[in-house]
């Protein structure tokens, strides 16, 4: 953590560091609104996937000063991206870019007691499903987010020899256009592979690829299906909001016997449009979750993806409130599979003897 605290001097970036977990700690930098980490003495590279230049303070400013998205960590954009990042859906590689007023962007930072809040105002221009502008007003409001597991009768038994450290993110969204433009937050949490990833769902249903199809990547488990995480085979895939709950983990492989358990818990709302669509399927959406794996060409990471209700002049409403919550457990991985079987639903040990 130090290192990187050294390297963002560098960089002249400001920070501030939340508490979120005893002996835990996030670092939230006002360019892009990233979060790092989390921090511990054990873990102190940080748990979140973040680039090797980070370790070369003046090849980590290169990115820093070319406003590229990529410098890792946990970050929030404005949504959909058919809309706003894909010029063309029909060359959608060839026109995918992500605007620089979303990320970086141009926060302003404060402390508020025991949060961080951030907040930015941005114009953003409209491609494929509708021609026009919308300004956007987005605000986040950070904070320590207290251990689920807390009230149950067998919690001591649960957390024997396991830590936790958690953190809530309040987003603020108003967005107004006399066009008919959508806009949501979308959370996208950049994790360090290898692993699986699983989503529990109410009715097991694979999801719709992007890009490169996850084939064998993807496997129904449980009631659900398990993605292997790897960061060298690229594919894209998205689930529906329908039968999705509103959580899901990822377990890291496990390292010396011991692993870590990431859970995200969103407001899944299937009453909710969800206007993001797969660049070849106009008209295709509904989906809560998307999970990128990367093929190491940008860095080698995942990504956890979740996207919050829709808002915009189609939908009648221009203002949204919502939560996304990330729980994170250390320790023994038998102890975390067994976590991951209170709050997903779902034992991983029975999955790796099958």
């Amino acid at each position: 953590m130090q290192e990187i605290l050294r390297t963002f001097d560098v960089c002249g970036m400001n920070y501030e560091i939340l508490e979120i977990g005893e002996g835990w700690h996030i670092i939230i930098s006002q360019h892009g609104g990233h979060v790092f980490g989390p921090f511990s003495e054990r873990y102190q590279e940080g748990l979140f996937w973040i680039p090797e230049s980070v370790k070369q303070p003046e090849v980590y400013r290169k990115l820093i000063e070319s406003r590229t998205w990529n410098i890792g960590g946990d970050r929030v954009w404005i949504a959909p991206e058919i809309q706003f990042n894909i010029r063309d859906r029909s060359r959608f590689r060839e026109t995918l870019d992500t605007p620089k007023c979303i990320d970086p962007g141009d926060f302003m930072m404060e402390r508020e007691f025991d949060a961080v809040c951030l907040h930015q105002s941005l114009d953003l221009e409209s491609y494929n499903t509708v021609t026009g502008t919308v300004h956007v007003e987005f605000g986040r409001r950070i904070r320590k987010a207290l251990d689920p597991l807390r009230k149950l009768p067998d919690y001591d038994i649960l957390m024997e020899s396991v830590s936790y450290c958690g953190y809530e993110q309040v987003l603020d969204l108003t967005a107004e256009s006399e066009e008919q433009i959508f806009a949501e937050s979308w959370d996208l949490l950049q994790v360090r592979p290898k692993g699986r990833l699983y989503l529990p769902m109410y009715r097991a249903m694979r999801g719709t690829d992007h890009y490169e199809p996850a084939g064998s990547h993807e496997y129904p488990a449980g009631h659900g299906v398990c993605l292997e995480i790897t960061g060298d085979s690229r594919y894209k895939i998205a689930y529906r909001s329908a039968v999705l709950t509103g959580r899901f983990g990822y377990l890291a492989d496990e390292t010396d016997g011991e692993s870590y358990l990431i859970i995200i818990n969103y407001p899944n709302n299937p009453s909710a449009m969800y206007s993001e669509e797969p660049p070849l399927r106009e008209g295709d959406n509904g989906y809560s979750v998307h999970i990128y794996n990367d093929d190491g060409n940008s860095g080698g990471f995942a990504e956890m993806e979740c996207n919050m209700q829709t808002i915009g002049r189609p939908t009648g409403l221009n203002h949204s409130i919502e939560r996304v919550t990330k729980w994170i457990y250390t320790g023994e991985t038998k102890k975390l599979k067994a976590i991951a079987g209170v709050l997903l639903g779902y034992d991983f040990e029975v999955e790796r003897e099958m």
